[in-house]
């Protein structure tokens, strides 16, 4: 049953959070020039930026492909291997791939339903209406938000408002953004691309910091519409992508209303929600929607660093019981990853550590779980700040 490609900020199909602000703000950036194999007319980065914060107004859908490639050994069948299954959905997020179709007619009216070979789950916000709809267990969540109240999170990344920017401050704005972050990136541009058939201009951003396991982001732009089509993070190590979303098939018009339009299936069990609370979430009849018990509280959360280095430090990190409320079904894909870990021990305490290409973990005994795009050194290192004291 499909879980994090949904669950926060619901499938922001091109750009993950924390990538979306390092990537828009890199676009103000020098000129970038359109490929001699391209028609694109030549646009200074400034342009594309201002592009970027303005095609939240551009309605669009299309089918949307993620893969990842973390270099994570094989992992074992979860054995539910059905089609929709949390093991089997887990498992294509960390090693192979999910495909969604979406369809955006603004903030406000969005669908997003992500797919496999024998289920399908949707979101669907439409008229101050939020449904969730899950075919394995014929599971239906439904709000109805208070006018003014935001949803279930948009499939537009997050970017900065600029399009009623006076005329000449967007340049200023621009500068701005180049000046907040220059001192820890690497800003270029490469031509032109073609994503799902469009005509997009490419930009590189990378970290300054050698201890980044992030290479380089490459971000694809829609040369008419501004809107991202794909994304793609390089590990330093080279090599394909270690994650990569984008289109392989898009239209910019206006969704036909009736896309939107839900009624639960027959027998499908109705849940009223209350959207004060936790967001809904892909679970089955019978389990309560949100952060796993023995999960941290956003209370328990800091982070040590900042830019591409930055460590978040979770406190109060019960391996038991988060363990204890995994799914059946995910627990060999869970052993696996756990098995992974290696003892380690220092003047932060003793715990057990693990690296891919992209991301480190450190989980200490005394209930600190750390975790940031960078070598386990580092980790070690931020453990043993004042900023991360258990």
């Amino acid at each position: 049953m499909p879980s994090s490609i949904l669950r926060r900020p619901a499938m922001r199909w091109a750009v993950p959070a924390g990538v979306t602000a390092v990537v828009v703000t890199a676009a103000a950036v020098g000129p970038v020039i359109a490929g001699a194999d391209s028609e694109l007319p030549d646009r200074t980065a400034a342009e594309i930026l201002v592009g970027l914060a303005g095609a939240r107004d551009v309605a669009f859908s299309g089918t949307v492909v993620q893969s990842a490639d973390l270099g994570l050994p094989d992992l074992p069948e979860t054995g539910a291997g059905d089609a929709g299954s949390t093991g089997a959905t887990a498992l294509s997020l960390l090693t192979g791939s999910t495909t969604a179709r979406v369809w955006y007619s603004g903030d406000d009216s969005f669908r997003v339903a992500l797919q496999d070979e024998l289920a399908e789950t949707d979101i669907i916000h439409h008229d101050g209406e939020a449904w969730f709809w899950n075919s394995e267990h014929n599971v239906v969540k439904h709000a109805t938000l208070p006018e003014g109240e935001p949803g279930p999170a948009s499939p537009m990344p997050s970017m900065p408002s600029m399009s009623d920017a006076p005329a000449g401050a967007t340049d200023a704005m621009a500068e701005m953004a180049l000046q907040a972050i220059a001192p820890t990136t690497n800003i270029e541009v490469d031509g032109t691309a073609t994503v799902a058939g469009r005509d997009a201009y490419e930009l590189v951003v990378s970290p300054k910091d050698d201890d980044s396991l992030i290479g380089s982001i490459r971000l694809a732009v829609d040369g008419e519409h501004f809107v991202p089509l794909r994304i793609q993070v390089y590990s330093s190590q080279g090599g394909d992508p270690a994650f990569e979303m984008g289109f392989t098939s898009v239209s910019f018009s206006e969704p036909d209303e009736s896309v939107y339009e839900f009624t639960p299936p027959a027998g499908a069990e109705v849940e009223e929600i209350d959207p004060g609370e936790r967001p809904m979430a892909p679970h089955g009849p019978d389990e309560h929607p949100g952060v796993p018990e023995g999960a941290p509280e956003p209370d328990d959360v800091s982070v040590v660093g900042d830019g591409w280095t930055s460590v978040l430090v979770a406190r109060g990190v019960d391996v038991d019981e988060l363990t204890s409320s995994v799914d059946e079904d995910m627990m060999p894909l869970v052993e696996a990853i756990l098995g992974e870990f290696d003892e380690v021990s220092g003047e932060y305490g003793t715990g057990r550590a693990m690296t891919n290409d992209i991301v480190s973990v450190l989980l200490l005994d005394d209930g600190r779980l750390l975790v940031g795009a960078v070598p386990i050194d580092v980790l070690e290192e931020a453990a043993m700040s004042p900023e991360a004291a258990a």
